[in-house]
């Protein structure tokens, strides 16, 4: 018998963590909720003590066995696990929905702050769900973000959501991903990404998420404004909208620790305690000291960048 509903990451060894974090942010409004974490390394750590009371699954390449495009794209990218994760997130989906009537993929940078079984009660009249960007509508207001829409792509790859009807939609997207999972701007290709621009024209209902709470980040700043309510203090997307769900890639984990995004301070710091609680260095702590050292480079005389360089080159040479 197939679970009603599920959600699905995909990830390298070194990332457990991260999953563990975005599986603690989902249990905290659904504790029955399950996650399938595939992992795409090819050699598999133990993980087993990490998930003790836990509904996380692990799936390994191997699981993928018998799914549409799995073993192509297996092939295809089997030396780049970056690719590799992109690629295969059609089929980890597909896979999932064998256990599964609804399926919710999410990147594991990923963290939940509200409820979001609205999500999958989505998905009992739509086949796929979708997320925009949401990035400025004119270039006047931010014109590197307009232009990353024709770049990147409308909807953001980091979410979908699918039920058994959409394993058409998800077939096409992988046999895409096998063809071309690479950065291509001449042509309009972008990894796995641009290829949904087409899911809601080739597709029937294809549901395209219009609660601006979902998939908070840097690239929908101006469009997604953060207010705070005057009532109880919290966050609020264009003072409707709760915070759902925020992706935590470094841009907006920047733009946060900047002060460009302040409001999102809370939720960043919420985001890391579970990420040291599951093991993973403070990325807090991390990016501050990346920006201290960018601080210490820039302020180096020219003279000084000049004698490193000469070091590096007579250290190539000499060694």
């Amino acid at each position: 018998m197939k679970h009603p509903k599920a959600f699905c990451t995909i990830i390298t060894n070194s990332y457990f963590s991260w999953a563990l974090a975005l599986y603690e942010s989902l249990a905290e409004f659904d504790r029955d909720i399950i996650l399938y974490v595939a992992i795409v390394d090819h050699a598999i750590e133990d993980h087993s003590s990490k998930t003790i009371g836990k509904n996380v699954n692990i799936l390994t390449l191997n699981d993928f066995s018998g799914v549409q495009f799995a073993e192509e794209i297996i092939h295809q990218y089997k030396d780049n696990l970056n690719v590799l994760r992109w690629a295969l997130k059609p089929v980890l989906i597909s896979k999932c929905l064998e256990f599964s009537e609804k399926v919710i993929f999410t990147d594991a940078d990923i963290y939940f702050f509200n409820a979001y079984q609205f999500l999958f009660d989505y998905l009992d009249t739509s086949h796929i769900l979708l997320t925009p960007h949401w990035r400025p509508l004119t270039p006047g207001e931010n014109p590197a973000e307009f232009n990353a829409t024709f770049k990147h792509g409308i909807f953001n790859a980091g979410f979908i959501g699918a039920n058994a009807q959409g394993k058409k939609a998800l077939e096409y997207w992988a046999e895409n991903c096998y063809i071309f999972c690479g950065d291509n701007p001449e042509v309009g290709l972008y990894h796995d990404q641009v290829y949904l621009n087409l899911i809601p024209v080739y597709f029937e209902k294809v549901m395209i998420v219009r609660h601006l709470g979902c998939n908070i980040a840097s690239w929908n700043i101006d469009f997604c404004r953060r207010t705070k309510d005057a009532d109880n203090d919290k966050v609020k997307i264009n003072g409707t909208f709760p915070v759902v769900f925020i992706h935590f890639t470094n841009v907006t984990i920047d733009k946060i620790l900047k002060g460009e995004d302040h409001l999102l301070r809370p939720h960043l710091e919420k985001f890391d305690s579970s990420l040291v609680k599951n093991g993973f260095k403070s990325i807090i702590s991390r990016r501050l000291e990346y920006f201290d050292r960018l601080a210490k480079e820039q302020n180096e005389s020219l003279l000084d960048k000049q004698i490193k360089k000469l070091k590096q080159i007579y250290y190539k040479i000499r060694y």
